[in-house]
């Protein structure tokens, strides 16, 4: 499952679209990019880098989601039905409560539940494949701006055979700097099924999508985990 496009609360830059450069804090629900969190450490602070609380142990943070529950946050319950998921923060695996979570958010404009809610649906794990209201909720959280649900849609008009639609679908996410969607215009124009302008705008696009969503903070998180990564 995915996310995005969000601001970070911090810098202010778009978060990137990669939910493994941003971070959700349980204290304050917010996501903060790695990058202000790398540079907050640079200057001794352990605490969460926006509402400045300790960083809470997975107790304390459950019981905080929960109490935003209750008190009708819907990216809480977008988050205590990721908890339910994927079975953290002590939780037994429930895709079935999960899915209810993720319902209640929707309802509330939650764009991220309606993602997730659609990759459940089409995935058909733990719960009655449903591919028509899988699409309603790409459908629902492209139109919010959710980069990956857009090119989710291209996906399956591609698969389909429905390669006019597939490339507007991949247009517009490629131009918001999503990786995959840049690819599958690049693959459509040497099939002959996109043009070279097609194919131009979208590098334009994506390649100042990226330039937007990254600092040198950003930077040197990346360069970090890549050495942690390497050195484990």
């Amino acid at each position: 499952l995915a996310l995005i496009c969000y601001d970070c609360p911090i810098c202010q830059l778009l978060l990137p679209i990669d939910p493994n450069e941003s971070l959700f804090k349980p204290c304050c629900m917010k996501r903060v990019c790695n990058g202000c969190s790398v540079a907050a450490t640079r200057r001794g602070m352990e605490d969460c880098p926006f509402c400045r609380t300790p960083a809470p142990d997975e107790e304390r943070a459950l019981a905080m989601i929960r109490k935003r529950v209750v008190a009708g946050d819907p990216y809480a319950m977008f988050n205590l039905g990721n908890r339910y998921c994927f079975g953290r923060y002590g939780l037994e695996k429930d895709t079935t409560r999960a899915v209810e979570l993720y319902e209640r958010a929707a309802e509330l404009g939650l764009k991220d539940a309606h993602y997730n809610l659609g990759v459940t649906y089409m995935m058909g794990k733990d719960v009655r494949r449903d591919t028509a209201k899988a699409f309603r909720h790409y459908e629902t959280a492209a139109m919010s701006g959710y980069v990956s649900a857009r090119f989710n849609l291209g996906c399956i008009e591609r698969n389909v055979g429905n390669y006019e639609i597939a490339l507007q679908h991949f247009l517009i996410s490629a131009k918001l700097g999503h990786d995959d969607s840049l690819g599958d215009v690049k693959r459509l124009f040497i099939a002959g099924l996109a043009t070279k302008a097609d194919y131009a705008a979208a590098l334009r696009g994506h390649q100042s999508a990226i330039e937007e969503m990254s600092s040198p903070d950003r930077n040197l998180a990346i360069e970090f985990s890549q050495w942690y990564k390497n050195s484990v």
